[in-house]
């Protein structure tokens, strides 16, 4: 790992879901979910895009695990480029939860006008049956970014406070490449020790980091995009367990349901990186 570790996150919407039978035990949740949206995504897809988030949020509800659904109109003008003040919707919409989905039902679906995009908004109920085991609700932790947005060369300082002693890994997910894309920074060459009892600033505070944290813009060839969604993923967990310092999500995913659901915590937190 550079002493100047560059990086770039990507959040997406990723959910476990899958059909149970008759004969389990199902929960209806009732839940609310917005999606906004702009000129390049039809009505019908949005709406479905709503409808996938009720339904994970529905599935964390019942499992206990830390989501983040994050959409907002990010309004910038590159002063660099002497660029027209532009807006764009940023969705950091991102979730990596454990869960079974009956059925659902719509309640409800509305669209309306908001300045710069539109949104759709559903009302559902949605049955979902509890994991086999339950998330241990006193391993937990808190985790902080020092700035919410950021520019290319800008440092990321991550900050995690643990309610228990616990093992810590984090990943960036660079969901806009199809390969590759979970990359873990911490811990690294450098910073080795990831058990955890009180806490931590990553890279350390206080003159005593050896690296830095700092933000490079990487995007896929065609990106036409002046932002990009980011986002730090914390896995925790009671017993250390060795991981990869790469993956492709769908072996990250993996890796992560081999975790025993009271054995671990998964907490995100989004940002934006503008070019």
């Amino acid at each position: 790992m550079r002493k100047d570790t560059r990086f770039l996150y990507t959040a997406i919407f990723y959910c476990l879901v899958g059909m149970h039978s008759s004969n389990v035990f199902a929960i209806p949740i009732d839940v609310k979910a917005d999606f906004y949206f702009g000129p390049d995504i039809s009505r019908n897809q949005a709406c479905d895009n709503a409808r996938e988030t009720a339904k994970s949020k529905a599935i964390a509800m019942v499992t206990g695990e830390k989501v983040s659904f994050d959409q907002q109109l990010q309004c910038f003008q590159n002063p660099r480029k002497g660029e027209e003040r532009k807006c764009e919707i940023n969705q950091n919409s991102s979730v990596l939860v454990e869960g079974r989905i009956g059925k659902s039902e719509t309640i409800s679906e509305t669209v309306k006008t908001v300045p710069g995009a539109q949104v759709c908004t559903v009302l559902m109920v949605v049955d979902v049956a509890p994991p086999d085991v339950e998330s241990d609700p006193s391993f937990d932790m808190q985790l902080e970014l020092n700035r919410t947005n950021f520019r290319q060369g800008d440092s990321l300082s991550i900050r995690v406070s643990p309610t228990a002693p616990m093992f810590i890994h984090i990943f960036n997910w660079r969901s806009a490449f199809n390969k590759e894309n979970v990359v873990r920074i911490f811990p690294n060459d450098i910073d080795k020790d990831n058990y955890i009892t009180k806490s931590i600033s990553i890279p350390a505070r206080n003159g005593e980091a050896k690296y830095s944290l700092e933000l490079d813009w990487d995007a896929p060839t065609g990106y036409d995009k002046d932002a990009l969604n980011e986002s730090i993923i914390v896995v925790a967990s009671k017993k250390p367990i060795p991981w990869l310092s790469v993956y492709d999500i769908q072996r990250f995913k993996e890796k992560l349901m081999e975790i025993p659901l009271n054995q671990r915590r998964v907490v995100q937190r989004s940002y934006i990186l503008l070019k």
